[in-house]
């Protein structure tokens, strides 16, 4: 038996994918024949990614949208539907934080922000995707959480929070979908170079403290790959999931010397 990782003709969205996590798994699923809808604020960074996934021979249409309104998810959906006659793959990776600090002084605002982008955007998205994926004989959605929704650490509740809700709202829904072959999965990742955690990474890089045995931090291509195999056929007994890719940061106990 020979695995597939090909998404040959498929047709992804992609939140967030114009930096970081989501432009990794958009220009990877397009190196591996998927055709692309990538959604994010920066008109720049969209039109840089947009152009990397153009390089490789598949198409991608790039929405400049704020994912934090409720009336741009419509528009995602519909917009891909249009350009590409359906959808098979919804990875949710936009994501916001509420900033550092004790979880009973996060702001009524923020914590409603964090909340609409990080569990209800997804959710949403992953209903609006339903009937087509259906349509199309099965798909793949694929949340992007964290392992702080496992373990969380001090100073991130609300985001910690919304990660773990995200966590259970994929094993609901994939118990509801699998008999329509639509397969729901997390990637919990730790510590990763991207723009959102850059004053993280370049702290831990000064000190050399790093969270993981691993001694290092996560480039975003190394998600991507994981990305891949739940969305090809190569994972396609896998639903209910979440995938930690965190270098062991989980596995270290708090008395361990890192």
């Amino acid at each position: 038996m020979t695995v597939n990782f090909s998404v040959k003709d498929k047709v992804a969205i992609v939140t967030g994918g114009s930096k970081g996590i989501g432009r990794a798994i958009a220009i990877t699923l397009a190196e591996n024949g998927a055709n692309v809808a990538i959604a994010a604020r920066g008109r720049e960074a969209l039109d840089k990614t947009r152009a990397n996934i153009e390089a490789t021979g598949r198409r991608c249409i790039a929405l400049s949208a704020n994912l934090a309104e409720e009336k741009e998810w419509q528009r995602l959906v519909d917009e891909t539907i249009s350009s590409f006659g359906g959808i098979d793959i919804l990875v949710n990776n936009a994501a916001a934080d509420a900033g550092y600090g004790p979880i009973a002084k996060t702001e009524s605002s923020r914590w409603d922000l964090v909340m609409k982008v990080n569990l209800k955007a997804p959710f949403v998205l992953s209903s609006l995707c339903l009937a087509s994926m259906k349509a199309r004989g099965g798909g793949s959605v694929i949340h992007i959480t964290s392992n702080e929704a496992l373990r969380p650490s001090f100073g991130l509740g609300a985001y910690s929070v919304s990660k773990g809700a995200l966590v259970t709202l994929a094993q609901v829904c994939a118990k509801e979908w699998a008999r329509d072959k639509i397969r729901v999965n997390c990637i919990a990742p730790g510590l990763v170079r991207t723009v959102m955690a850059a004053p993280l990474v370049e702290m831990v890089e000064k000190s050399g403290r790093y969270p993981n045995p691993m001694h290092r931090v996560a480039e975003p291509e190394e998600i991507a790959a994981l990305a891949l195999y739940l969305a090809s056929n190569a994972g396609s007994y896998a639903t209910g999931q979440t995938f930690v890719v965190d270098g062991g940061e989980l596995v270290l106990a708090p008395t361990d010397q890192n």
